[in-house]
């Protein structure tokens, strides 16, 4: 999808086609969709979207995952995308697709260490439970218990891939198991 000098962020492969998985019929609650995505792959990206979208409402057809893709789109447009999330908060059709907004939403949030990333994923999780497979749920599960590690602000940092977070996120968790465990045998012993 394009050419790119060495300044420019280039797309992991694996990070389209997961965006296009919300295209489909089921997108997974499972997938990460919060890989950064260049802006010119964004632009793309959008751009067939729109049109898959425009198909689908001529037909009659579900469309929500595609408005969803847009708005993933927008995120790594560098576009604002609070209003849109909102927009599409109040027009899911039912807690599958509340659920994959929230997840979607909190995954590209935390792609770039934004507050309030957690609150999001915590609410996807709870709306998606019900949809998920034992594997799924376990997977969310270990992964969202990892990356409660990653410290958020309100101001955005530079994206970070899932693969980049999980493996900060266990470093951060052992280095404070390693504060508290010391914490814990400095204990002095008073009596005697």
């Amino acid at each position: 999808m394009g050419s790119y000098t060495a300044n420019q962020m280039v797309t992991a492969p694996g990070a389209i086609a997961t965006a296009l998985g919300l295209g489909e019929h089921r997108a997974s609650l499972a997938a990460w969709y919060g890989e950064p995505v260049s802006p010119a792959d964004a632009v793309c990206l959008y751009t067939d979207t729109e049109k898959a979208l425009r198909s689908r409402l001529c037909a009659g057809l579900p469309a929500f995952q595609l408005h969803v893709l847009q708005l993933l789109g927008h995120f790594w447009m560098d576009v604002s995308i609070s209003l849109e999330y909102q927009q599409l908060a109040t027009s899911a059709n039912g807690q599958r697709d509340r659920a994959l907004l929230e997840i979607v939403y909190g995954q590209l949030l935390l792609s770039r260490r934004q507050r309030p990333a957690l609150e999001h994923l915590d609410r996807g999780f709870r709306l998606a439970a019900g949809y998920l497979d034992a594997s799924d749920y376990f997977l969310l599960v270990r992964r969202h218990d990892l990356l409660r590690h990653i410290p958020l602000s309100a101001t955005q940092a530079a994206p970070q891939g899932l693969q980049s977070l999980l493996a900060e996120a266990a470093v951060i968790r052992q280095l404070q198991g390693a504060v508290r465990h010391t914490c814990r045998d400095t204990r002095q012993d008073t009596i005697g």
